[in-house]
C-alpha cells in the first residue's frame, strides 16, 4: 500500500472507529499490545485479543476473557502453518491500525471494538467493542465449565450474506435472517458466510451456533460452547478468492472419479441382487447412459452387523457384474449398531460408540451411535466398510443420518453425549467431517482408487474427504423444490464444491401420477445441471427408474441425460479447476456478475461453471419462463439466437426445455452421446465458440480412477478464442498421463443462430483439426 494512501486510510479508519465508540470510559479499553511475528496482542482491562496476520488477505481473530486460550482440537482448520506476510503497526491516541497490502484492521483503544477496511480505503466490516462485542457468559455444558459466547458486528446499509451451509426455508440473501447452525436432516450448518462486500468469516466455533441479523445492521453471531470468541476474517474481493483461501484453510476438495460426474440411479429401495442386475440391463438395453447405481439400506441382516441379507446370495457376483458393463455401484453405510452381531459387542466392549444420555436411541433399543472422535473407532468402522465392501468391489459409500440423527422428533444426538474427543455440545457440528474422514482415510491408505463419498449432512472442512451432500429427505413437491435452487447455491457459497438433491423428492409420490411426472421432469432438468447428478425416492409403484413415467417423460428426461454426457468434457474440465484452483462449478450469480445488482439478488438461477446460465422451472404448468439475462451477451443453447444481457425476458419453457443459455466469449467442449462416461474417451471433442467477446477454456484429462493427477499425471491443453480477429488457438498440450492417447481430432463449431445448437450433434461442423499436442490456429 502507497504510504499517503495508507496515512489516509488509517485516519479514515480512525474515524470511523471513534464514530461507532460507546460514550465515556469503558471497562474493556486496550491497555497495552505487543507485535509479534504473525501476531500483534491486545491487552484489555477484560482479557486479551490476538489478530494474526495468516496472509495479507486472511486474519484470524481470537478473544480471551481471561487470557487463557486453552487448546483444544480444532477438527474444521488444516492449514495452521504460514510464511511471515509483511504488515505493519501505526498506533495513534484512538486506535491501533495492523495493515498488510491488502486489508487495514484497526483496534479501537477506547473499547477494543474492530473494524477491516481494504487497502483502498473501503469499509468491509466493522465489529463492537465492548461487552457487546465481546460477550463470554460463563456456563456448564453437559459438565462441562466453559462459556455461551457472542459477538456483535454491524452491517453496512444494503450489504447481502450468502452461504452458511443449505436451509430450506428457500431463502437466497440471508441478510434480516436469523439462522440457526444446527445439523438436522434437510438442514446442514456450515459456520462459514460471504459478503457482497467482498469479504467471508469462518466461524470457528464447532458447537451449535447461530447467526443473527434481524435488527437492522446488527449482526449477532453466538456458539452454545467456547473458551474464545475466534474467527477468520478473509478478504477477496471476489468470492472466487473467498472460497479458494476457505479450502485453503479446511482442504482442497480432490477429483471424483469420472464416472461420479456421469448419471445416478436410485430409489428407496433396492430389494434383491436380482433387481439391481435388472435395472442395470435394461438401461443397457434401452441405451439410456448410466454410470452409478446405489444400494439403499436394509441389505443387511442387522443394522450394523454388515452382513449381506438372503436376498443378495453373492454380493460379490453382482458387484463383478455391473463392473464388466460399465457400473459403479454405491452402498448405503449407517453410523448406527444394534445388538445381535460380533460387530456390536466389539464396539461395546470398545467404548467406541458416543455415550449419549440417555444412553441408547428411541428408535433403536440399546442401538449404538459409533464414535468417530475415536481414532480406533474411525480405523475400525473402515475396517468394516474395507473387509465386507471395498474387498468385494463396491465403488463409493453412502454415509447416511450423518448429523446424526434418526426419526423426525430426535434431533442431534451428539447433544447431551461425550466423544473421545470431548464433549458433544462442544463437537456438535462436525460429525459429518469426522466420519467421512475414517473412510477418506481409510481407502486412501490401502488403494489408489478414488474415493466417492455422500453423506446426508456436511461441515466445514468435509470437502477434502471426497465427500459430497445431499439436501436430505424433502417432500415430493413444486415448494421443495423451488427451494432447493437457493438452498444449493448457498451451499456453494459455503466453500464445498459438491450437492445434489433427491431429483423428485424423498417422500411419497406415484410415478403414474400426470402432476408428478411434470414435477418429476422438471425436477430432473435442473438435476442435470447439479455437480451430482442424482435420482432417488420412495415411489408408490416401487419404482424410480426413467422409463417409470411414461414415454413421454422418458424421452425428454433421456435427452437431458443425453446433455449431461454431451458436457463431460466440460464437466471434468471443471471439477479439475474445482480442486486444481479452488473453484465452483455450481455458481450463484453473485460469482460472475458482482457489479449487476439485479443479478446479486437472483437466487433462482446460477451459471453451471463458467459459461452455462441455468433456469430451472419451479412452478408447474408454465410454457414460458420469465428470467434475468445478466449483463453481458448471450445465446440461447436451444436456437443459437444472439441476445443482449441486463435485462428480464420471456423464455420458452415447454416441459421438454429448460432455459439455458451460453455467455457469448464462450468455449464450450462437448463429447459423443455415450452410455458411461469413459466409454470413448478419444472420440473427436466438439468446441462450439460463441462469438462476441475474447474466451479461454483448459481442457482438462487424466486417468479418471486414480490419484496419479496428483504427481503430475494429467494433461491440460489451452484453447482461446480472438474474437477480433475471428481466430481459434488451440495451444500446446501440456503434461502426460499413462494410456493418454497423444493425437487428437477437434471438430469446430461456430455457433450462430440455428447452428451449434441443443444436443444433437452438429452436421455438419465448421471445421475439423487434427491435433497431435502442438499449437494450432484456426481462423472462421
Amino acid at each position: 500500500m502507497k504510504p499517503l494512501l495508507r496515512m489516509l486510510s488509517v485516519c479514515f479508519v480512525s474515524l470511523l472507529l471513534a464514530g461507532h465508540a460507546l460514550c465515556g470510559p469503558s471497562a474493556w479499553g486496550v491497555l497495552s499490545f505487543e507485535q509479534h511475528a504473525q501476531t500483534v496482542s491486545f491487552k484489555m482491562t477484560t482479557g486479551v485479543l490476538r489478530v494474526r496476520i495468516c496472509t495479507p488477505s486472511i486474519v484470524h481473530i481470537v478473544y480471551s476473557p481471561n487470557g487463557a486460550f486453552p487448546h483444544h482440537p480444532d477438527p474444521m482448520v488444516v492449514r495452521t502453518t504460514w510464511p511471515v506476510a509483511p504488515f505493519t503497526v501505526t498506533p495513534n491516541s484512538k486506535a491501533v491500525t495492523i495493515s498488510t497490502s491488502a486489508l487495514l484492521v484497526s483496534v479501537l483503544r477506547s473499547d477494543g471494538s474492530i473494524t477491516f477496511v481494504d487497502a483502498q480505503g473501503k469499509p468491509l466490516l466493522h465489529g463492537a467493542g465492548g461487552r457487546d462485542g465481546w460477550l463470554m457468559r460463563p456456563a456448564t455444558v453437559d459438565g462441562e465449565r466453559t462459556y455461551h459466547a457472542s459477538a456483535l458486528f454491524f452491517p453496512q446499509s444494503g450489504e447481502a450474506f450468502y452461504g452458511l451451509g443449505q436451509h430450506q426455508a428457500g431463502v437466497w440473501n440471508y441478510s434480516g435472517e436469523d439462522v440457526a447452525l444446527s445439523q438436522e436432516n434437510t438442514n446442514i450448518s456450515i459456520p462459514f458466510f460471504v459478503s457482497s462486500l467482498g469479504y467471508g468469516m469462518l466461524w470457528n466455533n464447532t458447537s451449535v451456533s447461530r447467526f443473527d441479523d434481524k435488527f437492522a445492521q446488527h449482526l449477532y453471531i453466538d456458539a452454545q460452547v467456547a473458551d474464545t470468541i475466534d474467527y477468520y476474517f478473509v478478504y477477496g474481493p471476489s468470492m472466487d478468492h473467498i472460497i479458494a483461501q476457505y479450502r485453503d484453510l479446511t482442504g482442497q476438495a480432490p477429483l471424483f472419479g469420472k464416472w461420479a460426474y456421469g448419471y445416478w440411479q436410485s430409489k428407496n429401495r433396492y430389494r434383491s441382487q436380482a433387481e439391481v442386475l435388472g435395472i442395470a440391463q435394461r438401461y443397457r438395453q434401452l441405451g439410456i447412459p448410466l454410470d452409478d447405481i446405489v444400494q439403499d439400506w436394509f441389505w443387511w441382516t442387522k443394522m450394523g452387523s454388515f452382513v449381506f441379507n438372503k436376498n443378495y446370495p453373492d454380493p460379490k457376483a453382482m458387484v463383478d457384474e455391473l463392473h464388466r458393463e460399465h457400473f459403479h455401484i454405491m452402498i448405503s453405510v449407517w453410523p448406527t449398531f444394534i445388538p445381535g452381531s460380533p460387530v456390536y459387542n466389539t464396539i461395546e466392549s470398545n467404548h467406541w460408540y458416543i455415550h449419549q444420555n440417555p444412553a441408547t436411541s428411541n428408535w433403536l433399543p440399546n442401538g449404538l451411535l459409533y464414535d468417530p472422535f475415536n481414532p480406533a473407532a474411525r480405523n475400525y468402522y473402515w475396517s468394516l466398510i474395507d473387509d465386507h465392501l471395498f474387498k468385494i468391489g463396491f465403488d463409493a459409500w453412502w454415509l447416511d443420518t450423518t448429523e446424526p440423527e434418526t426419526l423426525l422428533r430426535e434431533k442431534n444426538l451428539m447433544l447431551s453425549a461425550q466423544t473421545a474427543m470431548g464433549s458433544g455440545a462442544r463437537y456438535a457440528e462436525i460429525y459429518p467431517l469426522m466420519t467421512t474422514k475414517a473412510v477418506y482415510d481409510g481407502q486412501r491408505k490401502v488403494s489408489d482408487k478414488r474415493v466417492f463419498i455422500l453423506a446426508r449432512s456436511a461441515a466445514a472442512g468435509m470437502q477434502r474427504n471426497a465427500a459430497a451432500a445431499w439436501s436430505g429427505d424433502l417432500f415430493c413437491d413444486w415448494t421443495a423444490l423451488r427451494r432447493q435452487i437457493p438452498a444449493g447455491l448457498n451451499f456453494s457459497l459455503s466453500g464445498l464444491p459438491y450437492w445434489t438433491t433427491d431429483i423428485g423428492g424423498f417422500v411419497w409420490a406415484n410415478p403414474d401420477s400426470p402432476a408428478y411426472r411434470e414435477l418429476f421432469v422438471r425436477w430432473f432438468e435442473y438435476g442435470a445441471f447439479c455437480p451430482i447428478f442424482r435420482v432417488h425416492g420412495t415411489r408408490s409403484t416401487n419404482t424410480n427408474e426413467l422409463w417409470a413415467y411414461g414415454h413421454q417423460a422418458q424421452t425428454i428426461l433421456t435427452k437431458y441425460d443425453d446433455l449431461r454426457y454431451r458436457l463431460m468434457p466440460y464437466i471434468y474440465s471443471v471439477a479439475w479447476k474445482v480442486t486444481h484452483a479452488g473453484y465452483t462449478m455450481m455458481r450463484p450469480l453473485v460469482m460472475d456478475f458482482p457489479n449487476d445488482p439485479t443479478a446479486r439478488s437472483i437466487g433462482g438461477q446460477f451459471m453451471f461453471g463458467p459459461s452455462i446460465l441455468v433456469n430451472p422451472v419451479t412452478d408447474p404448468g408454465l410454457s414460458s419462463l420469465r428470467l434475468y439475462l445478466p449483463q453481458g451477451h448471450w445465446y440461447d443453447f436451444w436456437t443459437g439466437e444472439a441476445m443482449t444481457g441486463g435485462r428480464f425476458i420471456d423464455a420458452p419453457a415447454p416441459l421438454e426445455t429448460e432455459p439455458l443459455f451460453v455467455r457469448a466469449g464462450s468455449i464450450l467442449p462437448l463429447g459423443p452421446i455415450v452410455q458411461y462416461a469413459d466409454q470413448r474417451p478419444d472420440a473427436p471433442i466438439v468446441l462450439r465458440v460463441y462469438p462476441g467477446a475474447d474466451a479461454n477454456f483448459t481442457l482438462y484429462s487424466d486417468d479418471g480412477t486414480t490419484y496419479a493427477y496428483e504427481k503430475g499425471a494429467f494433461a491440460t491443453i489451452p484453447i482461446h478464442w480472438t474474437d477480433a480477429t475471428h481466430t481459434l488457438t488451440i495451444g500446446a498440450r501440456q503434461g502426460s498421463f499413462p494410456g493418454m492417447n497423444p493425437q487428437r481430432t477437434f471438430k469446430i463449431v461456430w455457433v450462430s443462430e440455428g447452428h451449434g445448437t441443443g444436443v444433437a450433434p452438429t452436421r455438419p461442423v465448421d471445421k475439423t483439426v487434427q491435433y497431435s499436442g502442438q499449437e494450432v490456429s484456426i481462423t472462421r
